[in-house]
């Protein structure tokens, strides 16, 4: 699937969803991506999430970061037989700066990490809960 400048698969075998940004894109564009995510993880029933963002180099807004701690993050909360695990893959520019929302823990269940290197955010998503 590819809408919003997002390409979306999801690989059972991993499992994880993996949604990677192509392009830089509006802030709209990154809540309806976010939605598409979303939808595609609740069809697989997946609460693993590799969201790729080193194609995309745009600051985040602050009002998309707000609305994503909380409004989407917290209506992840229960949503699945685990709690959501999101791995951020960042360049390593984009890895020195503030790029992860603020999401509180007594909103949410997610589980966030940043990482520069594919395999290892595979292997982050892929731990048991603990």
């Amino acid at each position: 699937m590819s809408n919003y400048g997002l390409d979306l698969v999801y690989r059972p075998d991993l499992p994880a969803l993996i949604a990677r940004w192509q392009r830089e894109i509006t802030p709209q564009e990154l809540q309806a991506g976010y939605q598409a995510v979303l939808t595609a993880a609740d069809a697989a029933g997946c609460s693993r999430w590799l969201l790729d963002l080193r194609r995309r180099e745009d600051v985040v807004e602050p009002a998309v970061n707000a609305w994503f701690g909380t409004t989407f993050a917290p209506a992840l909360r229960g949503r699945y037989a685990a709690a959501v695990r999101l791995a951020f893959l960042v360049s390593p520019l984009r890895a020195q700066q503030a790029v992860t929302a603020v999401v509180s823990a007594a909103s949410t269940d997610c589980r966030i990490a940043t990482f520069t290197d594919e395999a290892a955010a595979h292997a982050w998503l892929a731990q048991a809960e603990g």
